[in-house]
């Protein structure tokens, strides 16, 4: 047997380090980005530190930076933008940036950083999985990351005379590490793409989508709406969202669908304390069996089902809503995007992004208690048991995200793709 080269290695196996490396750092960018006192303030200038503008632009610049590497680029391009969104996420270290332009410029710097990421995975189901959970467990676990940092304090709202810059969302060893990672498999990488085999409705899809979500979570979902605003919000986020899922192709459009079915259970979010025993191995656990049944056999219905059930034990307030989200999430979650792969890249980086992008459920339903409107934060209950802690919001939002994920499975059902080809 011929032995392989260390590019051929590093092609083969490189491209799922380096895809999950990205997703993960680019997710955890967009999330450590949060204005503590975004909610304090409201309307149309106040839109730029929060959350929903985060995860909104780092899509779009990642949907637009994935279109021209795959229409013009060669790898080593793909390795400028690795180095170039590293930088730019790091620039808060070496210079001093206030918290409400630190939002934008983070948020910028992890789109470019993700369009690399996604470079090398063309035609990689390996690569486009890791690239997919990356992207999608660190944004619904990203309470996992207080076991390890305490979060430094980020305040948009100052004093005359006084300066609260922000810091780097990931520490500049972390970016360094992962920028020779995802920007030398970047180099190496050959993806079998042509020049101009670009599906320009993943485009149009990756733009429209989160501009929509931003619209509407300035006019309708803010965090001082009211239930009936959010839910009008929500239905039209959806309808908007399935609308273009189905203009793809039946795989493309499979994945941006189970994207949305994602986002929905987000409506509850996870807190992990110091003694974490079983939770964290246990959801690992859950998730690589995810992923294992997913790829030897896939089923994305049955995927999509669990995390309707996930989220609809958001109603219970007890220790099955934990279990649910320590379990049954990671499970659903593994063999939901594993058995919607291969696509697009940019049907990938585009679906993948929706928790984030999304923020009416894992944002605005959490200040839907009048108490959390009046005071300006979030006092949902807190479902704690043992080591792990579930925020859930009130009955209509969980009502909400899980007819949601069931529209998602309807319109799966109806588009009647083939199992996903393994490559």
């Amino acid at each position: 047997m011929q032995q392989r080269s260390p590019v051929q290695i590093a092609q083969l196996y490189g491209s799922v380090a380096s895809a999950l490396v990205g997703g993960v750092v680019a997710a955890y960018a967009v999330a450590e980005s949060r204005v503590d006192d975004f909610s304090f303030s409201d309307g149309l200038t106040s839109v730029v530190i929060t959350p929903q503008w985060a995860g909104a632009t780092a899509a779009v610049v990642a949907a637009v930076g994935v279109a021209l590497l795959h229409r013009w680029g060669r790898g080593g391009l793909a390795s400028v933008f690795a180095a170039v969104g590293a930088l730019v996420i790091a620039l808060p270290a070496f210079v001093p940036v206030s918290a409400s332009i630190s939002v934008t410029l983070n948020a910028m710097g992890a789109g470019i950083f993700l369009a690399a990421a996604a470079y090398p995975t063309k035609s990689h189901r390996a690569a486009q999985i890791a690239l997919a959970l990356g992207l999608t467990a660190a944004t619904l676990y990203f309470g996992a990351a207080d076991l390890w940092r305490d979060r430094v304090p980020r305040w948009s709202l100052t004093l005359p005379g006084d300066s609260y810059p922000a810091p780097s969302t990931v520490p500049v060893w972390i970016l360094l590490a992962a920028t020779l990672l995802v920007g030398g498999v970047a180099a190496v990488a050959r993806p079998n793409q042509e020049p101009g085999d670009i599906d320009t409705r993943l485009v149009i899809l990756g733009v429209v989508l989160p501009l929509a979500f931003t619209a509407l979570y300035v006019t309708l979902g803010s965090t001082s709406t009211s239930p009936g605003s959010w839910v009008t919000a929500v239905a039209i986020a959806v309808a908007v969202t399935v609308a273009l899922a189905w203009r793809l192709s039946p795989h493309d459009g499979r994945f941006i669908l189970a994207g949305l079915a994602v986002s929905a259970v987000s409506v509850s979010t996870t807190r992990f304390s110091s003694d974490w025993t079983w939770a964290m191995p246990a959801g690992a656990a859950a998730l690589a069996l995810g992923v294992v049944v997913g790829w030897k056999r896939p089923m994305p219905q049955l995927g999509l089902g669990l995390l309707g059930v996930t989220a609809l034990s958001g109603l219970s307030d007890s220790p099955l809503t934990t279990v649910s989200y320590v379990v049954v999430l990671p499970l659903a979650l593994g063999l939901a995007v594993t058995s919607c792969l291969p696509v697009a890249v940019g049907a990938v980086s585009s679906g993948a992004v929706l928790p984030f992008t999304l923020a009416l459920f894992s944002v605005s339903s959490t200040f839907l208690e009048p108490a959390a409107q009046e005071f300006g934060w979030s006092n949902g209950p807190l479902v704690e048991y043992g080591p792990v802690s579930v925020n859930t919001p009130i009955h209509l939002a969980v009502l909400a995200a899980t007819a949601t994920i069931v529209v998602a499975m309807v319109a799966i059902h109806l588009k009647r793709v083939r199992p996903a080809v393994v490559t």
